[in-house]
């Protein structure tokens, strides 16, 4: 079984600030992912979009898992998913 072409979650502030809704894109054949993410606050505005290393994107959801923020995805998911397994 693949893994589904996109994966989305959102990221709360454990402070209670703005939080993201993220939408990653299948990571293509250099290991890129393309990003669109949204402000929770503003998440009917158009989303940011990026591209950026798969790695540098999993540094980043284990950062905000360290830091206490809560994801609607789990970070071990997100991270095996990044990596094309699920």
């Amino acid at each position: 079984m693949s893994a589904p072409d996109n994966i989305a979650f959102h990221a709360a502030d454990p402070a209670g600030g703005n939080g993201v809704v993220v939408l990653l894109f299948r990571p293509d054949a250099d290991g890129l992912v393309r990003v669109r993410e949204w402000s929770s606050a503003h998440y009917t505005a158009p989303g940011r979009e990026d591209v950026v290393p798969a790695d540098e994107m999993r540094a980043r959801v284990e950062e905000w898992a360290r830091a206490g923020w809560k994801l609607t995805e789990s970070p071990v998911r997100i991270a095996h998913w990044l990596e094309g397994r699920g």
